[in-house]
């Protein structure tokens, strides 16, 4: 069957005239001996992935078997080839994907793994103590994520009040070290790390330990869902005392996640024992504070503004409810 599979990929073909095969689910060589793993999930998946295949004894034993594309990017087209990259793994790592996805729900991927295959349960690590204004403005659609897939709240309640001001404001409050009070950004830290927690009761490995005690001495995250790679590291050293493997080095330094940094307004970085990074990149582009806000109001200003408003009025009734 395996060989079925990889005579199925489809090709495509490059600027240069040449075929490209399709990122495969499974590799099309198989390596004698060697036990197969898959991380499902968020963006975080593969670079989880990634470390734990830099363990030397890790990587003697198991060979990473990446899923097409993370969880919620999955589709129809995409089902015959996860079943059959179930079948082949040993040892599925997996966060909890709720039954919204159907089909590639975590439920249904382990029904459908092969018998004896060993599941570690993981959980999406997520925290929003440094940048309680971020969220997403879902209620406007893909055309509002053009230059950012998040937003900033306070940016757009002056936006919405004067856009005229709103990028002029919002940097006087990102330079402003008392816009957020210290009780406020230690209480919306422990809400985090309490949510984080009541998700890592059905997980097998946690997380929320480590960013309590280093969150203020150190900057884990990029965005409230993008850690860096100590935090994934630790999260790797969890998966192997699960495995029984006590070797938990995981030698590099490359950082998946950090495509997109967003700003730690002054008044976070007060409150932090260590000032963070002051970069702010944003698909790989960086740029100062003035040009983020800038870019935010171009993208706001390029859409209808009856259906923009409209947009607005949802969000913050969804926000409400989250807050």
């Amino acid at each position: 069957m395996f060989r079925k599979f990889i005579s199925r990929l489809k090709t495509k073909i490059n600027a240069n005239g040449q075929a490209d095969v399709v990122r495969p689910l499974l590799k099309a060589t198989e390596k004698s001996g060697l036990k197969k793993f898959s991380v499902f999930g968020n963006c975080q998946a593969d670079p989880l992935g990634l470390i734990l295949q830099s363990n030397e004894n890790f990587k003697k034993e198991y060979e990473f078997i990446r899923f097409a594309k993370p969880a919620f990017a999955l589709r129809a087209e995409d089902i015959d080839q996860t079943m059959a990259l179930l079948s082949e793994i040993d040892v599925l790592i997996t966060q909890n994907v709720s039954e919204k996805f159907g089909v590639f729900s975590t439920r249904n991927l382990i029904a459908n793994l092969k018998p004896g295959a060993r599941v570690i349960r993981i959980p999406n690590v997520y925290f929003s103590g440094y940048t309680p204004e971020i969220s997403y403005f879902r209620a406007a659609g893909a055309q509002v994520t053009s230059f950012c897939d998040y937003h900033d709240v306070n940016f757009l309640k002056f936006y919405f009040e004067n856009k005229k001001t709103a990028v002029e404001r919002s940097v006087e409050a990102y330079h402003d070290d008392t816009f957020y009070s210290e009780d406020y950004l230690l209480t919306n830290a422990e809400k985090s790390l309490q949510e984080l927690r009541s998700r890592e009761l059905a997980c097998d490995v946690s997380i929320s330990d480590f960013i309590q005690t280093h969150w203020r001495s150190e900057v884990l995250f990029y965005s409230m869902n993008h850690p860096n790679r100590r935090v994934l590291t630790h999260l790797a050293s969890k998966i192997l005392s699960a495995l029984e493997m006590p070797d938990i080095v995981f030698p590099g330094k490359f950082e998946h996640l950090s495509n997109t940094q967003l700003p730690l307004y002054q008044a976070v970085n007060k409150t932090l024992d260590k000032s963070g990074n002051d970069t702010i990149q944003i698909k790989g582009n960086k740029m100062d504070i003035e040009a983020y806000f800038s870019n935010h109001a171009r993208v706001l200003d390029g859409v209808d503004e009856a259906f923009l408003r409209n947009a607005y009025e949802k969000f913050l009734k969804q926000y409400a409810k989250l807050s």
